[in-house]
C-alpha cells in the first residue's frame, strides 16, 4: 500500500474524531462511521491512533496548565488547532486517571498496586521497566538481586521490561509463569474462552510455563497469544499486528470489538463503568459487532449499536437496556 493511502486513512480517522467531539453524530453519520470502521482493519488502528494522540495531548496539556511551558507550544499548527477537539478526552478522565488506590508496601516487603474501576495506571519500576494496569486490576511487585517477580492478582496488565539477562522478569498469574528478559507483553485474567490466563506478546520473546510443571512450557514470539489453562495446556495463536493493538486499546481508554457478541461487549463495559448494559433477549445478546468505543461511555456504545442493529435503547438510572423494537413496551419514549 502506498504511503499516501495510509495518510488518507489517518486523515479520515482524525476527521471522525474531531466531528465526534464537536457534537453527537447524526444517526446517518454514525452508521457511516461504523461502516467505515468495519470496511478495513486498518481503519480501526487509525481511529485508535487518532483518539490516542488527542488523549495524550490533552493529558499533557492538563499537567502543564498554568505553567510558562504552555505558552511555548512547539506543536505543528494542525495539532494546535486540534487541541480544541481535546475536550473529548475530558470524558475519559476517570478511565485515564494516573492515581491508584492501594499502592503500599506490606509485611512481605513487596509493593502492591491496584486500580479502581475505570482507572488506568502506569507504574515505573526501579529497574526501568513499567507496568500499565487496566481497570480494576491488582499486582504485587517483589524485586531481589537475582529475580524480578510480579504477581498479577486480578485483571490485566501490560509489562514493558527493561533488558537484564542476569535478572529474569517473571509474571505469575494463577498457575502460569511468564518469563522475559527484555520485551513487551500483556497478561490477563479476564480471558473468557479458556477461563485461564491470556498472554499477548508485543515485542521480543517470553516463556510460558505451568507453575507445577504439569503442562509442557511454550516459547511465545511477538504477535502471538497463549491461552493457558491446566485442563487444556497452553494453546498458541498468531495475532496480526493490527488486532494486537486493538486488543490493547484499553491503554487509551478504548474497547475494541471484532466479531464479539453484544453480551460479551456488555460485560467488558461493566469493568470500566457503573452503568450496566442489560440484554434480556439471548438472540439479541448473540448478535455480533465490530467497532472501537470509549470504555467510559456505555450509553454511547449502546446508542451506536442500536442504530447499526435496529435495536431500541432504554435508560433507567445506571441501567441501559438493548431490545428489539417489538419487545420494547415503551419504545416511543426510548432513547435511540
Amino acid at each position: 500500500m502506498r504511503a499516501h493511502d495510509e495518510r488518507s486513512i489517518d486523515d479520515i480517522a482524525a476527521a471522525w474524531v474531531a466531528r465526534e467531539d464537536r457534537a453527537p453524530l447524526p444517526a446517518g453519520d454514525a452508521v457511516a462511521r461504523d461502516a467505515w470502521l468495519q470496511a478495513d482493519v486498518r481503519h480501526f488502528g487509525a481511529y485508535a491512533r487518532a483518539h490516542a494522540v488527542l488523549a495524550r495531548t490533552a493529558r499533557a496539556r492538563a499537567l502543564s496548565n498554568g505553567t510558562a511551558a504552555l505558552a511555548a507550544d512547539p506543536a505543528p499548527p494542525r495539532f494546535r488547532r486540534s487541541r480544541r477537539v481535546l475536550r473529548w478526552a475530558a470524558g475519559m478522565a476517570a478511565v485515564l486517571s494516573l492515581l491508584a488506590i492501594g499502592v503500599h508496601r506490606q509485611h512481605d516487603d513487596a509493593e502492591y498496586y491496584a486500580t479502581r474501576r475505570g482507572e488506568i495506571l502506569r507504574v515505573p519500576l526501579e529497574d526501568g521497566s513499567a507496568i500499565t494496569l487496566d481497570s480494576d486490576s491488582q499486582v504485587r511487585v517483589h524485586y531481589t538481586g537475582a529475580r524480578r517477580s510480579i504477581t498479577l492478582l486480578q485483571g490485566e496488565a501490560l509489562f514493558d521490561v527493561a533488558k537484564n539477562p542476569g535478572r529474569p522478569f517473571v509474571v505469575r498469574a494463577q498457575e502460569t509463569d511468564v518469563t522475559a528478559v527484555g520485551t513487551s507483553f500483556a497478561v490477563s485474567l479476564n480471558e473468557r474462552r479458556s477461563g485461564g490466563v491470556e498472554v499477548l506478546v508485543r515485542e521480543g520473546v517470553v516463556d510460558v510455563a505451568d507453575t507445577q510443571g504439569a503442562v509442557a512450557p511454550a516459547r511465545l514470539l511477538a504477535n502471538y497469544r497463549a491461552l493457558a489453562n491446566r485442563s487444556h495446556g497452553i494453546r498458541i495463536e498468531a495475532v496480526p499486528a493490527e488486532d494486537l493493538e486493538q486488543q490493547l486499546a484499553w491503554r487509551e481508554g478504548m474497547l475494541s470489538f471484532n466479531g464479539d457478541t453484544l453480551s460479551v461487549a456488555a460485560a467488558q463495559f461493566l469493568r470500566y463503568s457503573d452503568t450496566r448494559i442489560v440484554i434480556d433477549d439471548p438472540v439479541v445478546g448473540s448478535r455480533r459487532i465490530v467497532g472501537l468505543y470509549s470504555a467510559s461511555d456505555p450509553l454511547g456504545f449502546a446508542r451506536s449499536v442500536a442504530l447499526s442493529l435496529g435495536l431500541v435503547v432504554e435508560q433507567q438510572g445506571k441501567v441501559v437496556r438493548l431490545r428489539t423494537p417489538e419487545s420494547a413496551p415503551h419504545a416511543a419514549h426510548s432513547m435511540q
